[in-house]
């Protein structure tokens, strides 16, 4: 069926195989009944009918044969593809996409990403790339029967407009990770942070990370999750750091290692990190430069040997609050040089290994929020229990298509995107479950990070 006709229903080449042989073998039954009714042998037909019988009968087991062999070797993705095509090509479902009479169809292809995951491709060849986007509910709604549990989490058009993928998970499918004890979260890839069973921020392909979500959401303890398996990775020999800045004196101002600004406000232990940072980072860039020119071939952080190098500014509204609008104390700096300097740290950083964290309550980006420039330069952004409001002021419209917004987020549940080629949409993501004290472990590793 490759073109729209208002009367054909739409089949797989499997069910059409069945029916077929479905018909031969009822055919051959017939047969068999005109044989056993016909006991004179009238005009000496029983002879054929015993043969047109056993032909019809073997026809019948090769065709239902073949139509088990292509329904077992299709496996799931030929079963998630023609459910698709029937929701889309067959005139009874309502033609979601208006097609018109003898018009070419829309080639539909699906392959499975992992064990719960699975992409569909349609091709925009009589319908556009906007159309297309706007049908992954009609593409959730096919789901049904034993792929209920899946639905559209994200859709996207590729750089040519030829295409939409449509990526589609289980839903109900628990992914998260419970760890009893700080060592489960350890990852065998130092450049690797694990989120999920299936998920982790891949610090070789995404740079700097924004963390927003309003209180009690889960932020803080999800912020902490992405440092204990870089702090179980130890220090490296390039002086790389896990710095934490807590403007608020709050409860991560209390573990050792941690700055925060002086009670009467002042900013200079802040500066003086940010600066030590910046140093490192030069620091590091001129020995993989000096390495590239050794070798003849450009020389990655990783591969020199060195660990991701992080600073976290936790409530970072709070801290950009305490710097004065113009210079003045505070070692000459103002709101200007504070965000110049991060702005330098976060563009140029993920080159030698340095990364940003960013903690912020409120995703804006208006007086006293987030600046644009650095929200765009953050290229891992998580926000938790998230709203349409919020998503729409850290993605832009088009990828939050498939966003659920009556689901029931719990602290912990986020949007995530990173731009390691599989989470450039934003999908749903549960941080991992820590059955352990927290801030203990933090403190306790923060500690014999820096013996080290």
């Amino acid at each position: 069926m490759n073109h729209y006709k208002k009367g054909v229903r739409y089949f797989s080449p499997a069910a059409w195989i069945l029916a077929a042989g479905g018909f031969l073998l009822f055919y051959s039954a017939f047969l068999g009944l005109m044989k056993y009714l016909n006991h004179s042998d009238v005009f000496s037909l029983n002879l054929y009918l015993v043969k047109a019988s056993a032909i019809s009968m073997a026809m019948a087991a090769a065709l239902l044969t073949l139509s088990l062999a292509l329904h077992i070797k299709g496996g799931a993705e030929k079963q998630i593809e023609h459910r698709v095509k029937k929701r889309l090509y067959d005139p009874v479902y309502g033609n979601p996409l208006s097609f018109r009479e003898r018009e070419l169809l829309p080639p539909v292809r699906c392959r499975r990403l992992n064990s719960t995951t699975f992409e569909i491709s349609v091709r925009a060849v009589s319908c556009t790339v906007e159309n297309l986007l706007n049908i992954a509910p009609v593409i959730s709604s096919s789901l049904n029967g034993k792929y209920g549990k899946y639905a559209v989490v994200s859709c996207e058009a590729d750089e040519a407009f030829n295409r939409v993928a449509y990526r589609i998970e289980d839903v109900l499918a628990d992914r998260s990770l419970t760890v009893n004890s700080v060592e489960g979260l350890k990852s065998p890839d130092k450049t690797k942070i694990p989120i999920d069973m299936e998920t982790f921020i891949d610090l070789k392909t995404s740079g700097s990370i924004l963390v927003a979500g309003k209180t009690r959401s889960g932020k803080t303890t999800g912020t902490i999750t992405i440092l204990l398996p870089l702090l179980l990775c130890g220090r490296d020999k390039y002086d790389s750091n896990i710095f934490i800045i807590d403007p608020k004196l709050a409860e991560l101002s209390m573990l050792p290692h941690v700055v925060a600004v002086n009670p009467n406000g002042d900013v200079e232990p802040v500066i003086a990190l940010m600066e030590e940072f910046e140093s490192t980072r030069k620091t590091r860039q001129a020995v993989l430069n000096r390495r590239s020119q050794e070798t003849g071939n450009a020389v990655k952080w990783w591969d020199a040997g060195m660990h991701p190098s992080i600073l976290f500014i936790d409530e970072y509204v709070a801290l950009k609050s305490l710097f004065p609008k113009s210079a003045r104390g505070n070692g000459g700096f103002n709101i200007s040089d504070f965000e110049s300097l991060l702005k330098r740290i976060i563009t140029m950083g993920a080159s030698a290994g340095c990364f940003v964290i960013i903690s912020i309550a409120e995703a804006s980006v208006e007086e006293g929020g987030l600046p644009s420039m650095l929200k765009s330069a953050m290229t891992t952004k998580i926000l938790f229990k998230p709203t349409v409001e919020e998503a729409r002021l850290i993605w832009n419209s088009e990828r939050l298509r498939t966003f659920n917004a009556g689901r029931a987020y719990r602290a912990g549940d986020c949007l995530f995107s990173s731009t390691d080629g599989i989470h450039d949409t934003p999908g749903y993501l549960h941080f991992p479950n820590m059955e352990f004290e927290v801030y203990a472990e933090l403190g306790r590793l923060l500690e014999e990070y820096y013996a080290s």
